[in-house]
């Protein structure tokens, strides 16, 4: 199915005639795109609350992939991560902004109900993530709460668009319960993602980035962690070389508190998404979640 969204995506960009080395660019950037969750969760939203699925209908959700590659691209030139994409930072910001106005044009010349409604949604949660993403760029979170907090607009922005177009698409309105629903699954989401950096790649430790796992980890009282307290501390960049153990991430209970911070909000977006389509079987999310 990514194939073939990945193949009306091409049509688009080729038809919009622009240099050739510029579209090949464009090109390669949908190849590396590995997606496809977020239109098949508003697919799902739509199919879920009666919508007929229609050419122009999919075209919506093909446009819903390429916005979600846009910003994709930005996050990574934000977080200084664009070499993952083999082109260099300011060719990848030119065609971010490329795609952004390709799928602008796009909504406006396809046939759907509640266009305007539509459009507002894209701009207005895309407004939400970057407003995350300046949190998180500053990197001033010191609390569960704070974290919950940008991470509901950094990233439940995202899974709210697909959510709540998968709705208003089929609709014309949407419910505020979904919306919540959107930002528990992105919560589970993220705290995989930044609980699989600190097993793994530790990226975030080497940015100092403050993300949950590693504010469990400063506020571990245990002297095994003041080496990582000092190095939160210094300001600027740090000549420590630092690294947390396996062994240490499982002394301190890191772990069990993740795994029971991740079925909660797990457990809350089931709850919504039961009470949202209580004639439905609610399993069909787990894969999203």
């Amino acid at each position: 199915m990514m194939e073939e969204i990945k193949q009306s995506l091409r049509r688009i960009v080729s038809n919009y005639q622009l240099s050739d080395e510029f579209s090949r660019c464009l090109t390669y950037l949908l190849d590396q795109h590995e997606g496809g969750d977020f239109s098949d969760l508003s697919k799902l939203h739509f199919q879920l609350n009666g919508g007929i699925l229609t050419k122009s209908i999919q075209e919506v959700f093909n446009l819903l992939e390429l916005w979600i590659l846009f910003t994709d691209i930005v996050d990574d030139i934000e977080d200084g991560d664009e070499s993952k994409w083999g082109i260099e930072g300011n060719v990848l910001l030119n065609a971010s902004t490329a795609f952004v106005s390709i799928v602008m044009l796009e909504l406006q010349k396809v046939e759907i109900p509640y266009k305007s409604e539509v459009t507002r949604l894209f701009c207005h949660y895309l407004l939400q993530a970057v407003d995350g993403q300046h949190h998180d760029l500053i990197n001033e979170i010191t609390s569960e709460e704070m974290y919950e907090a940008v991470v509901k607009k950094k990233s439940g922005s995202l899974i709210a668009l697909s959510s709540l177009l998968g709705e208003v698409l089929a609709t014309g309105k949407y419910t505020a319960k979904l919306e919540m629903s959107a930002h528990y699954i992105a919560m589970v989401a993220q705290l995989n993602n930044d609980y699989g950096d600190l097993l793994n790649l530790q990226r975030d430790l080497r940015d100092k980035k403050r993300t949950l796992p590693i504010l469990y980890l400063l506020q571990y009282e245990d002297s095994a962690f003041d080496e990582l307290r000092l190095y939160y501390s210094q300001h600027g960049d740090s000549t420590m070389n630092i690294c947390i153990t396996p062994q240490q991430i499982e002394a301190s209970g890191l772990s069990i508190y993740m795994h029971l911070l991740q079925s909660k909000y797990r457990n809350l977006a089931l709850e919504l998404l039961k009470e949202i389509y209580p004639t439905h079987d609610v399993s069909l999310f787990k894969k999203y979640i």
